[in-house]
């Protein structure tokens, strides 16, 4: 068994009570109220961005019965990988994936080319059967959740689509300051779908490639059986690849499902279907997140965004004034790690950084008089004083992060 060195993220997990894992569960992280923060951070970061670029926020059921998965051509293709369950003798499967769920929301009513293209985005939970064997922390599990999207379209939208997705993509990892690479996977010798189709697809994605402007490798016959492929993949710390982001054009389960909408003659048309991630799995992307920032986050994702060290934990006025800032800073879900314990200065704020907090707070008699805060950011590496109404915006915008 390969050794654990103390960065490697279930080391951290542990040291800072983020996750945990169980023999009863495996391949499922149980994620204590430290990484629930995190966890609920990062997403609301995702949520905003979504909903501030037209998509649509839905929750979908974790199973469905079988005959979804049949049509959808899942039950024959992907059921060995797939959780069954029985219940009054029939026969439902725990979902690997969101597709069908979010097609039968776009069926619950008929749809005018007027509508398109309609962003269903989701935070899925979903199930997958991995091998014992393959298991591995955050980074290879059997429940994870998806920031998935299906996006569907009118054939002629694909190209400004997959624009868009690009960009946010971009945008994000990015903001987290990771490198990337295109891979473009054109069509495969076994498909299915019209040739005209697959022109239009692969053509559509080369031109919004073309625009995105970043280079771009070319994997020929690589594709989907049902349409031509982008992934999106990073490089980590250790210079490992991981693929997160995937956008896939799919010509196949619109025509499974007689999927439709009425063009502007009154006619019935077949939509497209685009399926994006822009993280795949939010489990593995913190797993990385953790190995890249060694523990310490970023403001805007920690747990707690920091710590209150006060010089005298038998201080009265110092530790009124720290929880008087604790619950207003909680009021705009700031979160602060009070270390009043009976050790001494040193070993307090020794434990403040031990806990990888990106932002520590010394509280003196001089801090409770002038209202402000002497602050170690363990991100820039650099202390300073701060007036307490400034340090609270500064805080507030941190947290605020729109991608």
């Amino acid at each position: 068994m390969q050794k654990m060195n103390d960065m490697d993220h279930r080391v951290l997990g542990k040291k800072l009570e983020l996750f945990m894992f169980s023999e009863l569960s495996p391949g499922m992280a149980f994620w204590l109220p430290q990484g629930s923060k995190l966890k609920n951070n990062l997403k609301n970061i995702i949520y905003k961005s979504h909903i501030l670029r037209d998509y649509e926020y839905v929750e979908s059921p974790a199973m469905m019965e079988d005959t979804m998965w049949k049509i959808s051509g899942h039950y024959d293709n992907y059921k060995e990988n797939m959780f069954p369950s029985i219940v009054e003798k029939r026969d439902y499967l725990l979902k690997p994936m969101n597709c069908p769920m979010h097609i039968l929301m776009y069926q619950n009513s008929i749809k005018s080319y007027k509508e398109l293209p309609i962003r269903y985005f989701e935070f899925g939970q979903v199930h997958r059967n991995e091998l014992s064997g393959a298991l591995h922390g955050l980074f290879r599990v059997r429940e994870f959740v998806q920031d998935d999207s299906h996006i569907v379209c009118m054939p002629e939208q694909i190209e400004n689509e997959i624009l868009a997705i690009l960009d946010f993509i971009k945008s994000l990892l990015n903001f987290f300051n990771f490198e990337y690479r295109i891979d473009f996977s054109s069509r495969p010798n076994k498909s299915i779908g019209d040739d005209s189709n697959w022109e239009k697809a692969e053509n559509s994605i080369k031109n919004a490639l073309s625009k995105f402007g970043q280079s771009y490798q070319l994997n020929e016959g690589d594709g989907a059986f049902y349409g031509p492929k982008i992934d999106i993949k990073i490089k980590d710390i250790h210079k490992r690849e991981w693929q997160l982001g995937s956008i896939q054009i799919d010509f196949n389960l619109p025509q499974r499902f007689d999927m439709s909408y009425i063009d502007n003659e009154g006619k019935e048309k077949v939509p497209v279907i685009i399926h994006r991630a822009i993280l795949g799995s939010i489990e593995r992307f913190i797993g990385i997140l953790l190995e890249q920032h060694k523990g310490i986050l970023p403001i805007c994702i920690s747990p707690n965004q920091l710590a209150f060290v006060p010089i005298s934990s038998q201080s009265t006025s110092q530790l009124q004034y720290i929880e008087k800032l604790k619950k207003e800073l909680l009021l705009n879900n700031i979160h602060a790690k009070v270390y009043n314990s009976n050790d001494s200065l040193n070993k307090r704020i020794k434990n403040s950084e031990k806990d990888k907090n990106p932002l520590i707070c010394i509280i003196g008699d001089k801090e409770v008089q002038e209202n402000s805060l002497n602050i170690r950011n363990k991100l820039k590496k650099e202390s300073y004083q701060s007036s307490l109404n400034d340090f609270i915006e500064y805080l507030k915008n941190e947290m605020n992060v729109v991608i």
